[in-house]
């Protein structure tokens, strides 16, 4: 009758609430359910003749109440993230997003982790969880957590036939083949290039074998990155971005433009035929709306221009991107993404101030700088860089040598090359007051870039 289609209905709605729940909120209800039978066997002894209607609704009130009230281990209580399915992919997706675009309004790398590690607890195949663990690991320079994070990221791929169902049964080689160019780009991240070029080499040999060209160019793009520290791989370069523009990967091309041109003007190539290659690869970027690549090009031109000694035009490529909105900005309002490209122009334009004695309008830009970019995020090296650089020609201007000789150590920490460049005048100006002149040692261990 009636009633059984009510409690029909009533049932209905308590398996789909049911279903709809994530395995941490299942074991909450569990945890709850099991407290309330622990109190109603303590209760036993209540006489059966009070147990009436109005009693039983106020029972169930105060067991409702006492449900509330259970005591949760300190795990569960600090476990402030997203419980539901859906929640959680959204907290990750934005959690990333932030660490790409916006470091500074993203949780700090221990509160993210511990949010992790209680979505984990719950859920230890959720993959994307430990892809971003592995994003966090990088913020902190951890190698050992960063690796450790990867790989459980792929094997969860291939346990959880994620890949499988979207890719068929090259979803279980296409995982294999991209967790070794991602351990590849890990270890160049690093500096261990000797494991890199063996990761390279394992995702080289698995995507011939199923044919990837895709995968292949990322391949070639991150063994350029390895081999440039040992040999001229300008040819290698110049091989990835054709087979890249021939297979339909603007992205890569781009970034192999850039690194190109980079090369290029290190060994002194005239800078109207970088500036054309790089129009070539803002074409890309404007016809593609690849917006990250555009800030990287117009920071790319800021150094080079500066390179070459043209001031003016740097400041021009500077202003640009500053007064440039983001096509992505992260939050609604948010018209740019604190991202390197950003660093990097404000860094140049700091020192294009301290170069024509504006001392007062550089520190003003870095102190912007420091409270865009906190110590802790992974963009700050720059401006501490450019900071000491700054201390260190104010220094040698004023005559204050001593102390500038104290900043090349900190000069050294950030950036080796610029720190043997940096005792070059010291060491000269300390050999013509002693009368002596030695520069020669000092000055033949400076690495020069090859002609490309």
């Amino acid at each position: 009758g009636v009633n059984q289609e009510c409690l029909s209905l009533f049932l209905r709605h308590m398996i789909l609430a049911y279903n709809k729940l994530s395995f941490s909120q299942v074991y909450k209800l569990y945890t709850a359910l099991q407290q309330y039978f622990l109190n109603d066997e303590k209760k036993c002894g209540i006489d059966e003749n009070d147990m009436e209607l109005t009693n039983t609704e106020e029972l169930d009130g105060k067991m409702e109440k006492e449900e509330l009230d259970i005591p949760l281990r300190e795990e569960e209580i600090s476990c402030s993230g997203p419980l539901s399915q859906k929640q959680a992919e959204y907290f990750l997706s934005q959690q990333a997003s932030l660490l790409k675009n916006d470091e500074t309004k993203a949780l700090t790398p221990v509160s993210l982790q511990k949010e992790l590690n209680n979505l984990l607890k719950f859920n230890p195949d959720f993959a994307e969880a430990h892809y971003l663990s592995y994003l966090n690991s990088l913020r902190v320079h951890d190698v050992f957590s960063s690796t450790h994070s990867l790989l459980h990221y792929f094997d969860r791929l291939i346990l959880t036939g994620a890949e499988s169902k979207s890719n068929g049964d090259e979803g279980y080689g296409r995982s294999l083949r991209y967790a070794a160019l991602n351990l590849a780009a890990l270890h160049c991240r690093f500096g261990h290039y000797q494991q890199a070029e063996l990761a390279l080499q394992e995702a080289i040999r698995i995507a011939q074998e199923s044919n990837d060209h895709v995968c292949l160019q990322h391949c070639l793009s991150w063994l350029h990155i390895s081999e440039q520290k040992i040999f001229d791989s300008c040819v290698l370069l110049e091989h990835s971005v054709n087979k890249s523009l021939h297979f339909g990967l603007p992205y890569l091309a781009s970034l192999g433009i850039q690194s190109l041109v980079q090369q290029r003007a290190f060994a002194g190539k005239a800078a109207n035929k970088l500036m054309d290659a790089l129009k070539d690869s803002d074409l890309l970027h404007w016809k593609h709306s690849l917006s990250e690549l555009i800030d990287i090009s117009i920071a790319q031109k800021t150094a080079i221009w500066r390179l070459y000694g043209r001031s003016t035009m740097a400041l021009q490529q500077a202003q640009t991107l500053l007064s440039m909105n983001s096509l992505e900005a992260v939050n609604v309002g948010v018209q740019q993404n604190n991202t390197e490209a950003f660093a990097v122009v404000l860094c140049h334009l700091a020192e294009l101030h301290a170069e024509q004695g504006y001392f007062a309008a550089a520190s003003e830009i870095l102190k912007h700088l420091k409270e865009r970019f906190p110590p802790n995020s992974q963009h700050a090296q720059l401006w501490m860089l450019f900071d000491q650089k700054i201390q260190f020609e104010r220094a040698m201007n004023d005559g204050r040598y001593h102390i500038a000789d104290s900043l090349v150590a900190g000069i050294t920490a950030l950036n080796s090359i610029e720190g043997m460049y940096s005792v070059c005048p010291t060491i000269i100006i300390f050999s013509c007051l002693s009368g002596h002149f030695k520069t020669r040692s000092s000055i033949s261990e400076i690495p020069v870039v090859p002609e490309l």
